[in-house]
């Protein structure tokens, strides 16, 4: 009975503290916890492709609802965004949840290195696009929103966003259709290796769609805590044991959701162009060390 408790300290302990680390980490360098909490999943603890991704993706959920809310309240949030990328990802993270319980670990160790590797290349190429990207929205210049359901899926739309503390954001959603498709490849890979929508949806918002990042991934993080939770469901649901699972929730959760506050503080006073160098320099030495701890 005593080792049966100390066992279970010993596991709830572990798992706080690398939810920590994950949370400060992917909050600094602005990448999804799911990308280092999996492989942990996988080769610490020893756990199947479902069961991982399941537990990812409710870490995921909770560490995002409490930003969900702050963006509420501050009024950082595009309700068209948020329409074009949740539809789209929600479908997505359905499919890729279901199908992710036809591959075996082995087969998901190499998928997920070769996927995270062209995040991280993503993410690398999309810097360079975004370094010649000015982040100075005028609202002087600022064109009414026009003919709105007209423009959904294609077209231009111009909009004018307001934070609650007055800074005031104007700017295009360019390729309405090009999100869409985006999204439903991000809530695929979501479902599929239970990682976050951010790396890719994030990236292509602020990169190519040349959305402010404030906006971009106040409306991403918002989308995440609920799309996480329908594939975290999912998951769990063709797991045999779920309850045994669901205890490892609380201690993920508690330490994803500290860490992620000081990584946010961090990621605050850092210059976004190094971090997003690091970011993606870190994703693919990550996917190349899950390469070649699966080879080996």
């Amino acid at each position: 009975m005593y080792m049966n408790v100390l066992n279970l300290f010993i596991v709830y302990f572990t798992l706080l503290v690398t939810a920590f680390f994950v949370g400060v980490i992917g909050n600094t360098i602005g990448i999804g916890g799911g990308i280092l909490l999996v492989p942990f999943f996988i080769f610490y603890m020893h756990l199947s492709p479902v069961e991982s991704s399941g537990l990812s993706l409710f870490t995921i959920m909770l560490s995002t609802m409490g930003g969900s809310y702050i963006f509420y309240k501050d009024k950082t949030i595009d309700l068209n965004l948020y329409l074009m990328i949740l539809l789209p990802a929600l479908l997505g993270i359905i499919i890729g949840s279901v199908l992710s319980r036809y591959i075996l670990t082995n087969q998901f160790k190499w998928i997920f290195s070769f996927i995270i590797i062209g995040i991280g290349i993503f993410s690398l190429v999309a810097t360079k696009k975004q370094a010649a990207y000015k982040s100075n929205y005028n609202i002087q210049h600022a064109v009414p929103l026009k003919s709105r359901s007209a423009n959904f899926f294609n077209g231009h739309i111009r909009k004018t966003l307001k934070e609650s503390n007055g800074t005031a954001y104007d700017y295009e959603i360019k390729n309405p259709l090009s999100i869409n498709i985006f999204s439903l490849i991000a809530g695929f890979i979501s479902g599929f290796i239970g990682i976050g929508i951010g790396g890719i949806t994030g990236t292509f918002l602020t990169a190519v769609e040349q959305i402010p990042p404030r906006v971009a991934f106040s409306t991403v993080i918002s989308i995440m805590a609920i799309i996480s939770l329908i594939g975290g469901l999912i998951h769990f649901y063709y797991i045999k044991n779920p309850l045994h699972m669901a205890i490892y929730i609380i201690p993920l959760g508690a330490g994803a959701l500290i860490g992620s506050k000081i990584g946010a503080f961090i990621s605050k006073n850092s210059k976004a162009k190094t971090l997003r160098i690091y970011q993606g320099t870190f994703i693919i030495l990550l996917g190349i060390l899950m390469l070649a701890i699966s080879i080996s």
